[in-house]
């Protein structure tokens, strides 16, 4: 059985409005018929909109790749065995990300995700597999990838 999840996009958060920059930078340069100054904006708005990361799991022949997928076309990562995983862990996170304006005025945007983790021989979460954003689409992921890979859970906590 084959499992490939996409975990994050290049840029997230607050952080993407950098990459919504170059936007109007694209208008301008086609406005003013800026063949180069296009192509180069455009390629770049590709690469930051299309970049992700993400997990592919084998688990008939029980390895995994992490992978980074550049432009949503190029994957680049390695394959690496489940036998050094003793199981699974559900743990909540709260990601904040915070922005200071020009007039030290603060912006800041919380988010709660529960992420899926292989569980090393040292019981510590090593490799994400997923994120959920509710505890119930976790709790019915982690049952299924503990199905899938023949994993124990270990430590899920409400």
């Amino acid at each position: 059985m084959q499992i490939n999840n996409k975990i994050t996009p290049f840029l997230t958060g607050p952080y993407l409005f950098f990459g919504l920059i170059l936007v109007p930078f694209l208008f301008f340069s086609l406005s003013n018929h800026n063949v180069s100054g296009s192509i180069i904006s455009l390629a770049i708005m590709w690469y930051v909109f299309g970049t992700y990361s993400g997990i592919e799991i084998d688990a008939d022949k029980r390895i995994y790749k992490a992978y980074n997928k550049h432009f949503g076309l190029l994957k680049s990562g390695q394959w690496h065995s489940l036998d050094n995983f003793i199981g699974l862990t559900l743990v909540p996170m709260k990601s904040v990300y915070r922005m200071y304006s020009r007039s030290n005025r603060e912006n800041t945007s919380e988010n709660q995700e529960f992420r899926i983790y292989l569980v090393n021989s040292a019981k510590k979460p090593a490799v994400e597999i997923k994120r959920c954003k509710t505890l119930e689409s976790g709790l019915q992921s982690i049952d299924e990838f503990s199905i899938w890979l023949k994993l124990p859970v270990y430590s899920v906590k409400h």
